[in-house]
């Protein structure tokens, strides 16, 4: 297994049991055989292994909208994983530090819609689809954490579904 992979995994665990604000990088090298320093050759802090843990299942699922998936069945994969890593993904969500998951995850989407609508054919570069983008990224992301942090109570597949009606019309010409 690989050093990254090693950090994560002990990151992983920390998190069933606390928020990530309350993390040291001290009990992350701990969780592994791994020194203090082979974690900065890899991330900057907890916070940037956070995003990189996340991002290996988000490119997993809602990132695969660009490749092969369909809007609604790249959502409902993240949904999923979000269902499997609840516990984990509540306390890396309860960061309140500027470089928490939330920020990672809004930037992410953001890039996500701009790749997926650009290879569709929209011109991303107008004042209103940036705009539109922003919101989609934004509020999607907002009320997908709020599912998380709920209890996720409502149906995975309804949340899809009222995502999808609610995003704004200069992206949703676009979603097939």
């Amino acid at each position: 297994m690989n050093s990254k992979k090693m950090l994560a995994e002990s990151l992983e665990k920390l998190l069933l049991k606390k928020n990530l604000d309350d993390i040291q990088v001290s009990e992350i090298v701990a969780g592994t055989s791994l020194s203090r320093k082979t974690f900065y050759r890899h991330f900057r802090d907890k916070y940037d292994l956070a995003s990189w843990y996340f991002a290996q299942f988000y490119k997993a699922s809602f990132g695969r909208v660009t490749d092969d998936l369909t809007w609604e069945e790249a959502l409902l994969r993240c949904l999923e994983i979000y269902q499997e890593k609840q516990s984990v993904l509540k306390n890396a969500y309860a960061s309140h530090d500027i470089n928490g998951l939330r920020s990672y995850d809004i930037a992410i989407t953001k890039k996500t819609y701009e790749q997926y609508l650009t290879s569709k054919g929209a011109d991303i570069s107008t004042e209103i689809m940036r705009f539109a983008i922003d919101i989609a990224s934004r509020g999607g992301t907002d009320m997908v954490i709020e599912w998380l942090l709920g209890g996720m109570k409502m149906e995975k597949s309804k949340l899809v579904w009222l995502l999808k009606q609610t995003l704004p019309k200069n992206i949703l010409t676009y979603i097939d």
